[in-house]
């Protein structure tokens, strides 16, 4: 209430209706407050400088000193204006006066400070940033999915091919709309940038909306092609051409191939629209957000300014397609050069899987509305997981305002190293326009939206459009780089949206917002009636006009309780019928969670409809009386599911037939749901269960079901057992006669050393491997005694398993090692003889893997070739049997078969390489006799001086050895350190004189066909295996991917490109040097073999070439044969055999099977990568010294652990030093679960590895097939339950990944290998294999593989990535395919 009075003229006395008033001096007059605030104006004109005086007197109650004090100023500035400026101001509208003060102008202007030039903005488009990030790094990870992943060079690949079909099939021209609906997948993302790479525009649509809005937004955007995948092909039914992305991407580009880099270059520019985003409309057609390539490139270039994410980050990818954020995360972290990690399609509403994503992916940042952060973090608390977060280094909220409870909720589970961030911008502005970070200390009452990001500008007016001050109310508009060019096709909206400011325009974003002192803007609410649910923008007029559209008389639509509210005036609608017209034609989000049907209106006194009397929604579905009398129906369970519902969808009592979305179930609800169910319930239920069972009834018969389906099935194995059981005890391993066993093995092979060494005579030494072998002898005819009948059934753990547990450990580890020396020669097959076995004359044996060299049976004139296993024994759940193997006169067995379960082989059979082989073999109808086997005494003479040579060779260096031992230069040293010395002297000795006797005593072969007997064979290949074999431990010393193998390689006549990398050098030193060619880039991986001849059925040896394409990966265990040509960028598959088939072959394939086949899917593209740069620090002298100072180092610590400590405790210390450095070694290289090469192979590991060779080499094979190999593995980080046998130490290659149940058996060279190296990229994944199973001979299981239990795996059997095998299945084949 207000009271203006003006006295002009100067009197004594004024008359105010009979009361007379005396005029007082002003300084006479009392200051006190009669009214709540008076503003007292004296202008006396006699005064000097016709001074006019002001007084505001103010109640205390109510106003402060400091507002008054604001008051008084802003009312002095207005004076000043009106009579001290000029005369223009009396020609303006009051409200055009400004009142804001110096320190607010200076506030308004710091809000704005950061300003960009014009030269500093983008002048590339997106695909440019994209392509040059691939080419900078072209093997980091772009984009994972679960167990998928692209690199950029890949991701590039794939984007191109897309990108040729669009321009080629489809001709689509720049700047034409392109809609792409596809669920969460890696598709998404190559659809999306060969969308940008084209120069079209990209417009998302999601596969959960309508068929009706698909129609209206594809009429829209007048888009021509649709782009989907799999999982949304049969969705979308429109009248454009669909482009099924999944179908292109696996289809045989062989056209596009060639001409993936002759891509024309788009005619488009940083001006040009790059994506098209739809929103609510207050029309009810939604509005058509175009944003500019330079808006969006700009966005995110002020982003990374202000440290929000960087290129160093790890992005998860969580916003819906109709978010504008999933544009900054799809394409914003591939510009950057980030990796982005998707979850699947439903991952969004599994918290259990999205915390798992969070640890296994090492996730660093993410962008997420509030109220979804509610409910992880809500999660993570309960379920106490906040460890799945420690990576995290920025959060982001957005879509909604973010609460002080919230972000200490946050905190509590964050690493201090995380920051929180509040980021605001509606999609006109691109993505996001302000940012805070969060402060915990300063930001206790609430969060700010913060300042303006880089190179943005935000202005706070009235309704005036005039600037306001601190601590008042306006609308926020914003300018700068992210403005958006404007609506598709609403010129008139864009009009009302845009307003100019000194020549710039501002976008007017209807948000209230207020300016603190500090100059940070606080977000408040809206202008009109748009609201925001759960991050998404909805004009409700647009549900209101949906809605008018079913005949009702008038409607209105709110926001009540996180919920929209319709309330409809009608006589005759149903609920049913406006649910089912809004489900057709509105997305999700804007579906009405209830409706309330009136017949009027309330309306206030001017007709219109009065919000505020709308009565409130009562939810139909909760009844109490109801509810009570159904739930005493419910089964136990069905009680349980009515109180998650409740508890979950905030109902305090409802219908059990009630769908939850009838009583306003919203998506965060139902993750709450989801993660009750999984916690009280069952722990695997998917969300699909919830969605397609809605109500409680419904929910619990379904759970029901899924609990019988898995008792039954955890029943079967049980059942199938349990005759056994009643009859049969199961035998458990007896740890007291592993231990005793190991034991024993140690003092029979350290026995005969240190005792010859008490001779004091040097030649004494050749007498250890005659011992050995002699001790074999004995025990063998000493344990025969214990053996049941051949091929019948034993138990295991019995006294004859253990008796031939014992002989194959003492095979091993005494005649594998020195019977190396002898393969190939009649010696050998003597040995054999003496071992039990039955050998032919002239039999050429060249494997030691015999595990019952008594039941061996060859015929004369027969060849085994190289790491052929002949494997009499065959594990089953709680059995075995030995099987004798019979092999037939003049037969050929190739280069690592396998041979097991009573094997009988015809005379004159020939076995091709990596065949697996059991039962009987037929001979062919045409045998052919040839006498090309049999070896002449003077061929054997001359085998025989070789092997006596070689022997005096290491005499030789091993007395030159002990000289330097006892020398007086390093006999001061400590006897650990003289130890280390004098190793490291033998090795160098023992390396150069190797590598002397390959280059100038074997050298270069000639391609040819030779027979065995030939002097040929004998020299080039023959010897060249007995000498890479005698000097076995001097080419250890050169660690794996080393560029001495390459230099060596080299200097021994091979043609080995720059960049090679080889894993284990010594194999390829088996085949001649001059015959091998390696292109740059070439890669092998574990137990490659290069197979020195081939055999041939007429000439029984062919000597061919060997040629490794550039950039070419050869897989573990594959087996290249002479005569292989490979081409450029082929990867061969785990288990693959190469022949001379493969030469032809094209580029940029996959070869997997035996023999090789090429696979129906290309493998992706590299960019070139500048291998001069990869070898900057390839300097050979630095290198020999690293690796010297390193083998030096291991070597010290082996011997001072077994001199310093009693022989009784050093070796368990040395397995628990083992394990500690293999655990840090693991964790130093795993802190994520994909790496590029340069991450793998660091000083650091080549360090580290230095520690563990002696304790693998020595220590380890004394361990195989024992509980004490189990523990040790447990010790390394694997979960292995009870009663498992596992081959050796190499049988696991990352334990930490592994889980392994019950009663699982391991053959010979049987493996699980938990990651892949495809093109130099590691990429690691968990593997399980439950119990009973049985992984033979040859078998490989990959990670992220599952065997459900009693599987069998026969020889050569490779489980690909990610595969499944059903419970109580065989399997076979390269890649893994079920028997039937």
């Amino acid at each position: 209430m207000f009271d203006y009075i003006t006295l002009c003229d100067v009197t004594d006395r004024v008359d105010f209706a009979g009361a007379d008033v005396d005029r007082v001096s002003w300084e006479r007059s009392e200051h006190v407050a009669k009214f709540d605030f008076m503003c007292t104006i004296v202008h006396d004109g006699s005064a000097v400088n016709n001074a006019m005086t002001c007084s505001l007197v103010c109640s205390k109650d109510l106003f402060d000193q400091g507002t008054v004090d604001r008051i008084s100023r802003r009312f002095s500035r207005f004076i000043k204006q009106l009579f001290l400026s000029s005369n223009e101001w009396s020609k303006s509208p009051l409200y055009k006066m400004s009142i804001i003060l110096p320190r607010e102008a200076e506030l308004i202007h710091e809000l704005n400070r950061r300003q960009c030039e014009e030269k500093a903005l983008t002048s590339k488009t997106i695909f440019e940033r994209f392509n040059e990030k691939a080419a900078h790094n072209p093997q980091k990870i772009a984009v994972e999915l679960d167990e998928q992943c692209l690199t950029y060079a890949e991701l590039l690949y794939y984007v191109q091919l897309i990108g040729l079909s669009l321009l080629n099939r489809y001709n689509v021209l720049p700047g034409k709309i392109i809609c792409q609906c596809m669920e969460r997948s890696i598709s998404m993302v190559i659809g999306a940038m060969a969308i940008e790479m084209v120069g079209a525009v990209y417009c998302p649509l999601s596969p959960d909306w309508p068929p009706q809005r698909f129609h209206i937004l594809i009429k829209e955007t007048k888009s021509r092609l649709i782009l989907v995948h799999n999982l949304t092909h049969s969705k979308v039914q429109v009248d454009g051409t669909v482009f099924n992305v999944d179908n292109a991407v696996n289809a045989d580009f062989s056209a596009g191939i060639a001409t993936v880099n002759q891509l024309p270059d788009c005619l488009i520019t940083p001006d040009s629209i790059a994506y098209v985003i739809f929103t609510s409309g207050s029309t009810g057609v939604p509005k058509a957000v175009q944003v500019r390539h330079r808006n969006f490139c700009s966005s995110i270039d002020s982003m990374i300014e202000v440290g929000s994410f960087s290129k160093n980050d790890i992005i998860l990818q969580m916003a819906r397609c109709s978010f504008d954020i999933h544009v900054k995360d799809l394409i914003g972290t591939l510009i950057v050069g980030a990796t982005l990690v998707m979850l699947h399609p439903d991952g969004i509403l599994d918290l259990e899987y999205m915390a798992d994503i969070f640890n296994r992916k090492q996730i660093t940042y993410m962008q997420v509305v509030p109220s979804l952060l509610q409910s992880i973090f809500t999660f993570l608390k309960e379920e106490h997981l906040s460890a799945v977060g420690k990576t995290f280094q920025s959060i982001c909220s957005s879509g909604e305002a973010l609460s002080v409870r919230l972000v200490d909720l946050m905190v509590s589970q964050l690493p201090k190293t995380c920051r929180i961030w509040n980021h605001y911008g509606p999609a006109e502005t691109t993505i996001d326009a302000t940012y805070h970070l969060v402060n915990r200390q300063s930001d206790r009452k609430s969060i700010p939206i913060g300042q303006p990001l880089p190179n943005y500008q935000c202005v706070v007016v009235d309704e005036f459009q005039q600037l306001i001050t601190t601590e008042q109310v306006g609308e926020l508009l914003v300018g700068g780089v992210g403005v958006f060019a404007g609506y598709l096709g609403r010129d008139d909206l864009t009009k009302n949206a845009l307003v100019n400011i000194d020549g710039e325009p501002f976008y007017r974003t209807g948000d209230l917002v207020q300016m603190d002192n500090s100059g940070y803007l606080h977000y408040l609410g809206r202008k009109d009636y748009q609201i925001k649910l759960r991050g998404q923008r909805i004009e409700l007029c647009e549900i209101e006009k949906c809605l008018l559209d079913t005949g009702v008389v008038a409607c209105v639509v709110v926001k009540w309780n996180e919920h929209i509210v319709a309330y409809v005036q009608s006589l005759n609608a149903t609920e049913e019928q406006l649910q089912q017209h809004c489900r057709s034609h509105l997305p999700p989000f804007m579906h009405p969670s209830f409706f309330v049907i009136l017949e009027q209106l309330p309306l206030n006194n001017n007709g219109k409809i009065d919000r505020k009397s709308l009565p409130t929604p009562i939810i139909p579905a909760v009844s109490n009386n109801t509810s009570s009398v159904e739930q005493s129906t419910l089964s136990p369970l069905g009680q349980e599911v009515y109180a998650i519902f409740t508890q979950a969808f905030h109902a305090q009592s409802l219908s059990l037939d009630v769908s939850f979305r009838q009583i306003g179930g919203t998506s965060l609800d139902v993750i709450q749901a989801l993660s009750l169910i999984r916690k009280r319930i069952y722990p695997k239920v998917q969300i699909g269960v919830l969605f397609e069972n809605p109500t409680v009834r419904q929910l619990a018969h379904a759970l029901e079901r899924l609990l019988a389906d898995r008792e039954e099935k955890l029943d079967i194995p049980a059942a199938m057992q349990s005759n056994d059981d009643d009859c049969h005890c199961r035998l458990k391993p007896s740890l007291c006669i592993e231990t005793i066993g190991v034991l024993l093995l140690a003092v029979q092979w350290l026995s005969p050393i240190l005792f010859l060494c008490q001779l004091n005579s040097s030649l004494a030494i050749f007498l250890v491997p005659i011992v050995h072998l002699l001790c074999y002898v004995v025990c063998q005819r000493l344990f025969c005694q214990f053996w049941s009948v051949i091929g019948t059934t034993d138990e295991l753990y019995s006294w004859s398993y253990y008796s031939w547990w014992f002989l194959d450990r003492l095979w091993s580890i005494n005649n594998c090692y020195w019977l190396q020396h002898l393969v190939g020669t009649s010696l050998y097959n003597s040995c054999l003889r003496l071992c039990g076995a039955h050998i032919g004359h002239h039999c050429h044996i060249y494997t030691t893997r015999i595990d019952a060299p008594w039941l061996l049976e060859v015929g004369g004139s027969t060849v085994i070739g190289n790491e052929t296993i002949l494997s009499s024994l065959s594990f089953y759940d709680r059995t075995y049997k030995l099987y004798p193997i019979s092999i037939g006169s003049y037969c050929s067995i190739g280069v690592r078969c396998v041979l097991y379960e009573r094997v009988n082989i015809d005379d004159y059979v020939c076995i091709e390489p990596m065949s697996a082989i059991a039962g009987h073999v037929t001979a062919p109808h045409k045998c052919i006799f040839s006498e090309n086997r049999i070896l002449s005494q003077e061929q054997r003479l001359y085998q025989f001086s070789c092997v006596v040579s070689v022997l005096l060779i290491h005499y030789i260096l091993l007395a030159l050895t002990y000289r330097v031992y006892q020398c007086r230069a390093i006999s001061f040293a400590p006897l650990s350190v003289q130890l280390a010395l004098t190793w490291l002297f033998w090795i160098f000795v023992s390396l150069f004189v190797s590598l002397v006797l390959l280059k100038f005593v074997v050298g270069h072969a000639v391609p040819g066909q030779y027979s065995l007997n030939s002097y040929y064979y004998l020299h080039k290949i023959w010897l060249r295996r007995l000498i890479v074999s005698t000097f076995y431990w001097s080419f250890a010393f050169i660690p794996k991917y080393s560029i001495f193998s390459v230099y060596i390689l080299r200097w021994l006549g091979g043609h080995i490109e720059d960049d090679v990398k080889l894993a284990e050098f010594h194999t390829f030193l088996y085949f001649p040097s001059n015959l091998f060619t390696a292109r740059r880039g070439a890669t092998t991986f574990n137990k490659v073999m290069i197979a020195p001849f081939e055999m041939a059925h007429e000439h029984d040896c062919c000597i061919d070439s060997i040629h490794v394409g550039s950039d070419t990966n050869l897989g573990n265990g594959c087996t290249l044969i002479p005569g292989a040509h490979l081409a450029s960028n082929i990867t061969v598959g785990n288990f693959t055999l190469v022949t001379r088939k493969t030469d032809g072959l094209a580029s940029n394939i996959i070869l997997l099977g035996i023999p090789g086949q090429q696979m129906p899917f290309h493998r992706a593209q590299q960019i070139p990568i500048d291998h001069k740069s990869l070898l900057r620090d390839s300097s050979l002298i630095y290198h020999l010294i690293q690796t010297s100072v390193f083998f030096l180092i291991g070597k010290f610590v082996f011997v001072s652990i077994y001199v310093l400590l009693p022989i009784t405790v050093a070796p368990l210390v040395h397995a628990v030093f083992f394990c500690a450095v293999y655990r840090y070694s693991a964790f130093v290289e795993r802190t994520s679960t994909t790496f590029t090469f340069s991450d793998v192979m660091t000083t650091t590991q080549y360090f580290l590895s230095a520690f563990l060779i002696d304790f693998k080499i020595l220590i380890c094979p004394l361990l195989a097939r024992t509980q004490l190999l189990v523990f040790l593995f447990r010790g390394l980080g694997a979960r292995i339950a009870s009663d498992v046998i596992l081959f050796d130490i190499d049988c696991l290659t990352d334990p930490q990944l592994v889980f392994i149940d019950d009663h699982v058996r391991f053959h010979m060279e049987a493996s699980i290998q938990c990651h892949t190296f495809e093109q130099r990229i590691l990429k690691l994944a968990f593997a399980t294999v439950h119990q009973s199973t049985v992984l033979m001979s040859y078998s490989m299981v990959l990670s992220g593989a599952i065997l459900h239990g009693q599987n069998r795996l026969l020889p050569y059997t490779l489980v690909m990535k990610n595969d499944e095998l059903p419970f109580n299945t065989d399997w076979s084949g390269v890649p893994a395919q079920q028997l039937k």
